[in-house]
């Protein structure tokens, strides 16, 4: 049998260098070709003076030309290309004018990523590591981090499921910006360093115990760089034992960056950010009942070429179910009603799915939807009265893992309106967004307003089974119910938006009606 083979690549625009992985897939499975690195000062830039300088620029421009004079090497086209930019590029002031001199001298077109989908897209890349080299890992809790230039990405999975995931702006770059005058010993800079982290820890420790983590998952060049130097790979992974990693702490503090630099195969100004860039990782390994580092030999760019290769519908059950067990992690830290989340859920479903037709959305849509009726009462933490609007500034303010801030936005408005008034002129947020958004939500809200009706009394004494329509009349055809329920009365004054946007007139009837 032929062997169906291709070549791809990814480029990564960091904070402290761009890097460039050049991969052959070969029936599905993908290996390694090339793997090349500059350092860069974009991060030092972005983040100390708010915009890209000049001279950064024309070398980061110098440095993509280069990968372009390679990728010919390679014949690889660039429609097989794939370029991204991270938390230095998000938050230049002139990233505008950056793209546009990258795209019309080099030829890429950068895609910003958001920090939710690198944790998604790392994520991937991890399970794909981790299910050859250490099996056991979708059987425990473990945290999956990232300390890089400008963030530190966190993953919480709960029996290999996702219960949280967060960007937090620690970076090394930033922590050297605050070292930098601050003279003292190795101790009185892992205290700063943990001082900083406080907050950090804090929220982690609120998501799940760290106590019962079990495997602590840490990703990085520099620590690649350290581990290989230090303990022998295991398949595709170092283990790094706790003593280990302190013994380690404590040999980078006795030496100099240029005996660091030349030991470990890594750069001078890398070298200058291997101390702090390890106290971070201690300060919230500590903290875990994990026994050991275990460092994967992959990145955020092994995760884009996997998602290139994952279209399936196994693949996408499995991105479903990580960002549906988020939002319901999310839920529970507001210690929502779960009963009636999963019923009002369950309703939303087969109501969308009836719909296609009518309401032309996307799966995507559907998940999102998902979503929001799964969080929709979680303002209720804070105040029955007007808990919609309590979760709507919950929602908006939250991570869910693979979601983005365009996902976010649309759930918080579905949430916004799953009761009470409508969207009117003086409803800025609502109003301000693109008229094909605004469409979607009403669509979707319309949906929520009316499975939220079917179970407004929080008893679950209606189950949906299925639905159907005619050109007049959407009928909701339920297991059985009370013609004078509380939740038919609820039914006839939430089915507004639903009327107005699908145009049919919503019926509840039981099976034993349509015998």
């Amino acid at each position: 049998m032929k062997k169906k083979s291709k070549i791809s690549a990814v480029i990564d625009i960091g904070s402290s260098a761009i890097r460039m992985l050049i991969s052959e897939q070969v029936n599905g499975v993908w290996r390694r070709l090339d793997n090349l690195e500059k350092k860069t000062a974009l991060g030092s830039d972005a983040f100390n003076e708010g915009e890209i300088g000049r001279n950064c620029m024309l070398e980061c421009l110098k440095i993509l030309s280069q990968f372009n004079e390679v990728l010919d090497g390679w014949k690889i086209k660039s429609e097989d290309v794939l370029v991204i930019g991270t938390s230095a590029l998000r938050e230049a002031q002139n990233r505008d004018v950056f793209l546009d001199r990258v795209f019309l001298r080099a030829g890429f077109k950068v895609r910003i990523i958001e920090g939710v989908e690198a944790n998604q897209l790392t994520y991937a890349a991890v399970q794909d590591a981790m299910k050859e080299s250490w099996p056991r890992f979708n059987q425990a809790n473990s945290v999956v981090m990232e300390v890089s230039g400008g963030s530190t990405e966190v993953m919480l999975l709960h029996r290999g499921s996702m219960i949280a995931s967060h960007t937090f702006q620690t970076g090394t770059i930033r922590i050297q910006q605050q070292l930098k005058n601050i003279p003292g010993s190795i101790n009185m800079m892992s205290e700063l360093i943990h001082d900083n982290m406080s907050n950090t820890l804090e929220i982690i420790e609120h998501e799940f115990p760290l106590k019962k983590i079990g495997y602590f998952i840490a990703l990085g060049s520099e620590l690649r760089h350290l581990a290989c130097n230090f303990v022998p790979k295991k398949g595709r992974l170092w283990e790094l034992s706790k003593i280990k990693f302190k013994q380690l702490m404590e040999q980078l503090s006795t030496m100099p960056a240029t005996e660091i630099a030349q030991k470990y195969n890594i750069s001078v100004s890398d070298s200058t950010a291997l101390l702090p860039l390890c106290a971070v990782y201690d300060s919230v390994l500590e903290k875990t009942g994990a026994k050991s580092l275990l460092i994967p030999d992959v990145s955020i760019r092994d995760g884009l070429l996997l998602s290139l290769g994952t279209g399936g519908k196994s693949s996408k059950r499995k991105y479903r179910s990580q960002v549906v067990a988020s939002a319901k992690s999310l839920g529970r830290k507001y210690h929502y009603d779960e009963s009636h989340a999963m019923n009002v859920t369950r309703t939303s479903a087969i109501l969308f799915d009836t719909l296609k037709k009518e309401h032309g959305l996307s799966e995507r849509h559907g998940l999102l939807l998902e979503v929001a009726a799964t969080l929709h009462d979680i303002g209720s933490f804070i105040n029955q009265s007007a808990h919609h609007k309590h979760s709507y500034y919950i929602v908006r303010s939250s991570e869910i893992f693979g979601l983005n801030n365009d996902d976010i936005n649309i759930i918080s408005q579905v949430v916004r309106y799953h009761r009470k008034a409508l969207p009117v002129s003086s409803h800025t947020e609502f109003i301000s967004l693109d008229r094909k958004v605004r469409v979607v939500i009403m669509k979707l809200a319309a949906i929520l307003r009316v499975a939220d009706a079917l179970d407004s009394g929080h008893s679950q004494r209606i189950t949906v089974k299925s639905a159907d329509y005619d050109e007049e009349k959407f009928k909701i055809i339920a297991e059985s119910f009370v013609d004078r329920s509380f939740e038919l009365i609820s039914l006839n004054q939430k089915a507004d938006l639903f009327e107005e946007i699908y145009g049919l007139k919503v019926i509840l009837t039981s099976r034993s009606h349509l015998l």
